[in-house]
């Protein structure tokens, strides 16, 4: 089982001090106009909204050192990247504030939902749909509490979002269930079992409690969007390989497809803000 290793800025350059530039993977996760107004040397670019696209691009046998703003993307990337059974990877803890001296948040690790792999096709989707509504209410929540307008906009399109996701959702239980519920139905059964967990298990009150001021700008709230997306995307991914029907494993797939497409769309809102 690889594990993801926390390092702080002294950590990491004692870590790479001591090996040849050609031995390890400096991955820089952020998005472009980030990157080019600054970033470690060395670094390589993948932006956390393309990452799933290059995965096959990056060498599983080199150690992997992968950093964002403040440690949360970074975080997110490494456990997909877990996933995808890449083997020695490293977190820099506070990401490049933390690496330039300025104050640092700690490790902002991310929740998993239990899967025991043998969920029917049905429930993965209504526990997807439970997921998505938590995040929904969570941005309809902070628009309630946005002092401007531009952030009102920006909170309500990102549960727009969601709100897209869970009809897919519902198409695709009428799809493949054997009975079908009316959306009413089905959403109530959903939201019988739901808590605070977003998408992939993220208690999203919770962690920001954890974090405070971290994800107060704009571009926060998209940071904070885009890691919650990305364990979504982890998630499913993980879930496919463990499913035991190929029915179930083909819902999951086809539920990262989705996350996939919604973690790019969030890396072009970040990059309009930059």
């Amino acid at each position: 089982m690889s594990t993801i290793t926390q390092m702080t800025p002294d950590q990491a350059r004692k870590f790479m001090e001591g090996s040849k530039p050609d031995s390890y993977t400096l991955l820089d996760v952020r998005q472009e106009a980030e990157y080019e107004q600054d970033h470690i040397p060395g670094a390589r670019l993948v932006p956390l909204s393309l990452l799933p696209d290059h995965f096959e691009e990056l060498d599983k046998r080199r150690p992997l050192l992968v950093y964002c703003a403040s440690g949360g993307r970074s975080m997110a990337a490494a456990a997909l990247l877990q996933g995808q059974g890449f083997e020695d990877i490293n977190n820099l803890v506070g990401g490049i504030s933390a690496w330039e001296g300025e104050g640092a948040f700690g490790p902002m690790e991310l929740g998993m939902i239990a899967f025991t792999g043998a969920e029917s096709p049905a429930e993965v989707i209504l526990k997807a749909y439970s997921m998505e509504n938590v995040l929904q209410a969570f941005y309809v929540q902070r628009a309630d509490m946005a002092e401007t307008m531009e952030r009102i906009e920006l909170f309500m399109e990102l549960a727009g979002f969601e709100d897209k996701h869970k009809d897919t959702l519902y198409e695709l239980y009428t799809r493949i269930a054997e009975k079908v519920m009316s959306r009413d139905e089905f959403e109530a059964v959903a939201l019988r079992n739901s808590s605070d967990m977003a998408e992939g298990g993220v208690p999203v009150s919770e962690f920001m409690d954890r974090f405070p001021g971290a994800f107060d700008s704009d571009q926060g709230v998209l940071e904070l969007a885009s890691m919650v997306e990305a364990q979504a995307l982890d998630y499913y991914l993980r879930c496919a390989m463990q499913a035991q029907s190929e029915d179930t494993k083909n819902v999951l797939q086809l539920l990262a497809r989705e996350e996939k497409a919604h973690l790019k769309l969030l890396g072009k809102h970040m990059d309009k803000r930059n």
